[in-house]
């Protein structure tokens, strides 16, 4: 996982774009426009941060702040905080 590529593509892509690419990568079909990654696993999983970046954005919040709060939440999973 590239932080950094779920950061550009929550800049980049609408929700509804993000969403559209997630559901070619859950049925292993390539996304409607490019995700950089290793295979689709990796793609989807850059997809899915990258909604859950959007989603915070769009209720207001800045992508810098939305980016951290999301990265925060994950740091949390993988030292199970």
């Amino acid at each position: 996982m590239k932080p950094a590529v779920a950061r550009r593509l929550a800049e980049e892509r609408t929700r509804e774009e993000l969403e559209a690419a997630a559901a070619h990568l859950a049925e292993e079909e390539d996304p409607p426009f490019e995700v950089k990654g290793e295979d689709h696993g990796e793609q989807l999983t850059h997809v899915l941060l990258a909604q859950r970046i959007r989603a915070l954005v769009d209720e207001g919040q800045d992508l810098k702040s939305a980016y951290r709060a999301v990265m925060g939440e994950v740091r949390g999973v993988l030292t199970n905080e």
